[in-house]
């Protein structure tokens, strides 16, 4: 094989960097006006009126939490299978850790799964897009207006899909876009937040930026001293991740529209083999996918997947399991209480997340498929 074929977005190209070029200045309200592009660019694909942006998914999630009240005494009810990502974030904010089991088709927490959780301590309730994969946050947001309580939506994927005549973002209190490779199609890295309450907006600023209110004239962007209000983090978007991700949610539709082949040429050559079960779609809704994942057969177990997983890279293929059971992981254990979760385990155990982007030929697709299979045959004749 000439070259490896990457797991998701690629580094930008030449003709990216020229536009990065000119969209990067040299002065502090340069960077300020990219950052509020790319904010109200996210906003306004969720049909939003608020985006606040920040240099990582997990900054973006501590803060979102922090600002829906999730903090020490109480709890916050999140998926047992997530993003990894997911999890420091939802540690520092302080609460204590409610899983719930997921979906075995969607892999998506649904609202009987989650109400089970709730109690008196209840401040949060969190659905994730596993994969992009929408489902069951129209009644997770239906759940939590029934409780009073703020539903966070965390958008790993997702972006640009919708449930009935909603876009996928616009069922929390507040949702984060993850913008990151691992995390979405768009590959600049940093999150935005999005919300319809301006004072939800406003915290979230306050916290991104050490405690300090947004700068209210040129001077005090560039120089002044702004008071400390309340600890924060440094979580701004840096400039070249905002130059990055402008460049290509201008192209979003036509990066959509593209990973939708990609997406129907892993079903059309995977779709009959017998070992393999492939992304479920959204009953009444759109997915805009961020990987193409498939799980096992359920006569394979964890060992088989890893074997196969490593057959893949000895062929110069990334492979790689997107989401984790986080109570069963080292770092996550005291969190658990000695829980199962056997569905999201199962899942975990069996999953591949395959390349990905936009940057796939037919003849990757081909290879990808193909080598998948003999490693599979191998692994059944060495079990």
């Amino acid at each position: 094989m000439s070259e490896p074929i990457w797991l998701g977005p690629r580094p930008p190209t030449r003709s990216e960097w020229r536009e990065m070029q000119d969209s990067i200045g040299s002065s502090p309200a340069v960077y300020s006006a990219l950052e509020e592009r790319v904010e109200g660019m996210v906003a306004d694909l969720v049909q939003r009126p608020f985006g606040v942006s920040f240099g990582s998914t997990g900054d973006a999630i501590e803060a979102a939490l922090d600002a829906l009240g999730a903090g020490r005494n109480n709890e916050i009810v999140i998926p047992a299978l997530c993003p990894a990502v997911l999890g420091p974030a939802a540690v520092r904010c302080g609460a204590r850790i409610r899983y719930a089991d997921v979906d075995a088709k969607t892999l998506t927490l649904r609202a009987q799964s989650a109400e089970a959780f709730l109690n008196n301590d209840t401040r949060v309730i969190v659905g994730v897009a596993a994969h992009g994969q929408p489902a069951g946050l129209e009644e997770l947001a239906a759940l939590a207006a029934r409780n009073e309580l703020p539903l966070l939506e965390v958008l790993c994927g997702g972006l640009g899909g919708n449930i009935g005549r909603d876009p996928v973002g616009r069922f929390g209190r507040i949702a984060v876009v993850a913008l990151g490779g691992s995390e979405s199609t768009i590959g600049s890295g940093g999150a935005v937040c999005v919300t319809n309450d301006d004072s939800l907006d406003s915290a979230l600023r306050l916290i991104r930026n050490l405690g300090r209110r947004e700068p209210k004239s040129e001077w005090e962007r560039i120089g002044g001293v702004r008071a400390l209000e309340r600890i924060g983090l440094d979580a701004r978007m840096n400039p070249m991740q905002a130059a990055l991700a402008e460049v290509r949610l201008k192209r979003f539709d036509e990066t959509c529209a593209k990973l939708e082949d990609v997406f129907h040429d892993y079903l059309r050559r995977l779709a009959m083999h017998p070992d393999l079960v492939l992304p479920a779609p959204c009953a009444d809704g759109t997915v805009r996918w961020s990987h193409f994942a498939v799980r096992l057969s359920e006569r394979f177990g964890r060992d088989d997947r890893d074997s196969i997983l490593q057959g893949l890279l000895r062929h110069d293929i990334a492979a790689t399991s997107i989401l984790h059971v986080l109570p069963a992981e080292p770092a996550f254990a005291h969190t658990a209480e000695g829980a199962e979760f056997r569905i999201a385990q199962r899942a975990a155990d069996r999953l591949i997340a395959l390349p990905f982007s936009t940057a796939l030929a037919e003849r990757d697709i081909d290879l990808v498929c193909q080598t998948l299979q003999v490693m599979i045959a191998r692994q059944t004749i060495l079990r």
